[in-house]
């Protein structure tokens, strides 16, 4: 009875992140940016815990597109309210799956992770570097978000480590996007322009890093 018990309490983790995937692809796989503001309450209390709530059900889900949340806080609140309620959103996005990754069976965590052929790539990191690997693998963004997170913390990475990195690679990207999220009804400003381009422009640096880091470890 002891072994069966402990034996749900290490798959129900995983069990949680099944059945949000389901409900992810029969309810919010079309999920907009408008229907998140419609869904989000007018009292910014509320709005805010329901935009980290979001945060939270998408760190279970690893398909909901988490720019999607930051654009709607950008339109919701002012940019100072905005841009620290998103990176606390890094910091619960980032925390859920490696707590799931690092407490669940281990054996089911790595099942779900090898699904990813590049899942190799944070094993590179394993062995000490785990701020570097964090903050590499977020800045690239070459993994999705939740399974590099599921990942480290399967492998034990140092907790303060990993998310230091995680958020210094990742809040770059959502602060630009949370500008232009409250920007949004204006597509041709120059700060909507500007941050799409920096964007862009980060995005290209870091497939070519990319590029360079997997054609010097084949070397």
């Amino acid at each position: 009875m002891k072994i069966l018990l402990k034996r749900i309490i290490q798959l129900s983790p995983l069990l949680m992140i099944g059945v949000m995937a389901i409900l992810y692809f029969t309810t919010f796989r079309s999920m907009t940016l408008e229907q998140i503001l419609n869904y989000t309450p007018e009292e910014p209390a509320a709005a805010a815990a329901v935009i980290l709530l979001m945060y939270a059900l998408k760190s279970l889900s690893f398909f909901f597109p988490m720019f999607l949340i930051a654009a709607a806080a950008g339109a919701i609140f002012p940019i100072y309210i905005a841009i620290p309620l998103n990176l606390a959103g890094i910091v619960i996005m980032a925390t859920i799956p490696y707590l799931i990754g690092r407490y669940a069976e281990s054996e089911a965590v790595d099942r779900l992770a090898e699904k990813h052929k590049k899942i190799g790539i944070i094993k590179e990191y394993s062995s000490g570097r785990h701020f570097a690997g964090a903050f590499f693998l977020r800045i690239i963004s070459c993994l999705p978000y939740d399974i590099v997170s599921l990942a480290m913390g399967s492998l034990r990475f140092d907790y303060k480590k990993y998310l230091l990195g995680t958020f210094l690679g990742t809040a770059p990207g959502f602060i630009l996007t949370t500008i232009m999220g409250s920007a949004i009804t204006e597509p041709l400003s120059p700060e909507f322009i500007i941050c799409a381009l920096v964007e862009m422009i980060i995005a290209i640096i870091s497939a070519v890093i990319y590029k360079i880091h997997r054609s010097r470890k084949k070397a």
